[in-house]
């Protein structure tokens, strides 16, 4: 997938208006007939509804800056890290909300017209729909995470006086899309792809991401299930030397796990492509120390968006091996110290991406994981000690803390549990987009930086409140609407 990717669509420039974001331009060839009208159309339709994932970096960010195991440095100060004046004009909320309505735009034009598109291959025709409804999913999902209430879009607005008087749907009816989407996703797409293909939403992380939306939701038998279902498919395992899962020679490539057999754990990624597609990932963990050779344009070098804080430091045990990766305080022989933000330094190096050619400042290629197999079994874990207590989950936990160089889990309550759980996945996922969300659907998300030791979170902690577990509505997309989108307590 990674060739097709990289197709600037026609449609997708139609899609998308530079002024605001669930408002779409009029799109007077989006009828049937017209476009998407052939096979190749209804490709390039679906290929164009995955774009939305790369799209913008704010939501990878967002995803766990600030956490208890992330802070920005001091250079810029975003509001939506620092509380700072954060208001319903804030640039990040827009692109955000934004980013994820243009990915719905795009995916339900394939659900909406590619059924009537005449295709010699019909099962072609029902994965590519199963396609973009779980794109959609996965855009919905991120919407209801960051604002709560928000209005569903299901079919293509070509005129947008449709959108005055729109509302927001309630969480629960958003969920319901969701849930319905990647049901009938999971029960069409292929287990997997080759070649070309890769990279495309399978059946599995259809059923992966189905089980984190209900885990959001606490409904921990559902969860429970779809988990699973994905570990009873034998299509995943833990690769034995877990700082092999990062850097762009390392995708799609099958490595031993610990009885050498060869085994996939990535479930589902973002693709990226250098000069095509850029991932900006390097740049926004990396570090400004002065003294790294080429500074923001070398390897370890950026903007310090997201630095780790020394809680994680310190939730890592003696022998932890994801610690070398996790927390990496030297770069070739420097220091790390950065001039900037006094203190920091320290950078994750799970997107340093040194393999092959130097990658060049923010235009790496490195895919970013959105669900590893080890996601899945800490899923699974929670799930079942939810629900029965920890005896059924210590398998699926002491798997990953055994990849990790960590003695197995036994002896814990219901509640000793949760909390080992807790640091579990923050230690194995940490920097990966997963943090934030785990915070907030625990419930713990302004009590964890209201307490957080680390001096960077001062700030943070001290203007933190309790609204702040959304984001505000954009001002613009309320204009639309003439005032009927409603505005999130506190802004």
């Amino acid at each position: 997938m990674k060739k097709i990717i990289l197709f600037t669509l026609i449609l997708g420039a139609a899609l998308q208006s530079c002024e605001d974001i669930i408002t779409e331009k009029p799109i007077d060839f989006l009828v049937p007939g017209s476009f998407p009208a052939t096979e190749q159309d209804a490709l390039a339709a679906t290929t164009a509804a995955y774009t939305a994932l790369h799209s913008n970096i704010i939501s990878f960010y967002y995803a766990f800056t600030p956490s208890d195991i992330a802070f920005q440095g001091q250079h810029n100060m975003r509001p939506v890290s620092w509380f700072l004046d954060l208001n319903d004009n804030n640039g990040d909320a827009t692109a955000m909300w934004q980013s994820n309505y243009q990915g719905i735009a795009l995916a339900n034009t394939v659900i909406q017209f590619v059924p009537d598109v005449a295709m010699n291959d019909d099962y072609l025709k029902e994965r590519l729909i199963a396609e973009a409804k779980f794109l959609r999913a996965f855009y919905y999902f991120e919407l209801v995470r960051v604002y709560g209430d928000v209005p569903l879009l299901k079919e293509v607005i070509t005129n947008t006086d449709e959108l005055v008087g729109i509302t927001r749907n309630t969480v629960e009816e958003v969920y319901d899309l969701i849930e319905q989407d990647l049901s009938e996703a999971q029960s069409v797409l292929p287990n997997e792809y080759v070649g070309a293909e890769m990279g495309r939403a399978t059946k599995w992380s259809a059923t992966a991401l189905l089980a984190k939306v209900h885990l959001t939701q606490n409904e921990w038998l559902e969860a429970n299930t779809r988990a699973q279902q994905v570990i009873a498919s034998g299509m995943f395992g833990l690769v034995a030397d877990y700082n092999s899962l990062w850097g762009q020679n390392a995708e799609y490539v099958l490595m031993p796990d610990k009885n050498g057999v060869l085994v996939n754990e990535n479930v589902f990624d973002i693709q990226f492509q250098q000069d095509e597609r850029n991932d900006f990932k390097q740049s926004w963990v990396g570090s400004r120390d002065t003294e790294i050779v080429g500074a923001t344009n070398a390897v370890g070098g950026g903007w310090e968006n997201m630095l780790p804080t020394t809680d994680y430091l310190n939730m890592f045990e003696d022998g932890d091996v994801r610690k070398e990766i996790s927390y990496v305080t030297e770069l070739n022989g420097n220091v790390l110290e950065s001039p900037r933000t006094p203190g920091a330094g320290p950078v994750t190096g799970k997107y340093l991406n040194a393999d092959g050619d130097a990658p060049k400042s923010n235009n790496g290629s490195q895919n970013t994981y959105l669900i590893r197999y080890s996601d899945v079994l800490l899923m699974r874990a929670e799930a079942e000690n939810e629900l029965n207590g920890p005896t059924n989950a210590y398998p699926f936990i002491n798997q990953v803390r055994e990849r990790a160089g960590l003695p197995p889990l036994s002896g814990l309550d219901q509640t000793s549990f949760r909390e080992a759980l807790r640091k579990e996945r923050a230690t194995e996922l940490g920097f990966e987009g997963h943090r934030k969300y785990d915070l907030l659907r625990w419930g713990i998300f302004v009590e964890t930086i209201r307490n957080a030791s680390d001096p960077h979170l001062g700030t943070p902690a001290a203007n933190i409140q309790d609204h702040h577990v959304l984001l505000p509505v954009p001002a613009r997309e309320r204009e639309i609407s003439e005032g009927s989108i409603t505005q999130n307590p506190g802004y």
